[in-house]
């Protein structure tokens, strides 16, 4: 089996990950589809406008509920899902193992769930991407590796910079979602806080 380091750590050669990230390689596989295919049929704005995150009162009013599931799947050009596909590739692989399959698979849905609802509070425009959900992918990692470093561990983990790097990015491309990218950080931070004191106390009663 082949050996391919991810900027997280782990390994993200496609034998590893069809073993151990079957659901990571499956949602890659479903937004690269659907990106090609509305590309090559010439139906990419009819997509988005369609399937975008719409502000929450239109949602409602018009009960347009798929919104806040189709928008995580639809992007807005060819380097908008490239770019989004390579960052999902190595924190998915590199979280997947450690989560399971099941617990993955719902993190990610229900992340990008509640990035969708915030961003149909607080934006006035359609907002389509997987970023929201991988940023909650890299707010769980880098809550981890802040504890490391806490605790005197050396990391060759990227997350910081690379989380420092796209929030500045964020906030200088105005049509860049700061509420789906921030909304999907926080929500991953507070989950991995969750998750890690809930384990602490389970350590502490036994």
């Amino acid at each position: 089996m082949g050996y391919y380091p991810g900027v997280f750590g782990g390994n993200i050669s496609i034998d590893y990950l069809k073993k151990k990230a079957p659901v990571t390689l499956a949602i890659i596989a479903v937004n690269l589809t659907i990106f090609i295919v509305s590309f090559l049929f010439g139906y990419e704005r009819q997509l988005i406008i369609l399937g975008g995150m719409a502000p929450i009162e239109l949602v409602l009013a018009s009960g347009e509920y798929w919104r806040f599931f189709t928008s995580m799947f639809i992007h807005s050009g060819a380097m908008h899902v490239i770019f989004n596909m390579i960052i999902l590739l190595h924190a998915g692989g590199y979280l997947e193992p450690y989560m399971g399959q099941k617990n993955f698979a719902v993190f990610y849905l229900l992340s990008g769930l509640l990035v969708s609802f915030f961003s149909g509070i607080f934006t006035n425009s359609l907002s389509v991407g997987a970023s929201g959900a991988i940023f909650a992918l890299l707010g769980f990692i880098l809550y981890f590796d802040l504890q490391a470093r806490k605790s005197g561990h050396k990391t060759s983990s990227l997350i910081l910079p690379l989380v420092v790097i796209n929030m500045i990015i964020t906030i200088i491309i105005p049509r860049v979602s700061f509420v789906g990218h921030f909304s999907g950080l926080v929500i991953g931070y507070l989950f991995a806080y969750y998750r890690h004191r809930s384990i602490l106390g389970k350590i502490k009663h036994h």
